[in-house]
């Protein structure tokens, strides 16, 4: 009976090595992309135009009740009432 000794496959082609190794690799290859997408700095700002411009005329010009919530009161907290700020 004869027995035939196969040489080991290099490491390279293991498929579970890749595995292994690829996966934990294309999270810090995606978290370094990322890292230098914040990194460039602060999105740029958006020109103001006359739309935007009569947008907020209009909106400081309504009732408080109807003003977004940075600007109006908070009717849940408050229950409708409005509180004078000192």
């Amino acid at each position: 009976m004869k027995t035939t000794l196969t040489s080991p496959r290099p490491w390279w082609k293991e498929p579970y090595l890749w595995m292994v190794v690829g996966l934990p690799l294309s999270a810090v290859v995606a978290c370094v992309v990322t890292a230098v997408y914040i990194l460039r700095g602060p999105d740029r700002v958006v020109v103001e135009d006359r739309l935007a411009r009569a947008i907020a005329q209009e909106i400081s010009g309504a009732e408080p009740a109807s003003q977004p919530a940075l600007v109006g009161r908070n009717h849940s907290a408050t229950g409708g009432a409005q509180h004078v700020k000192p």
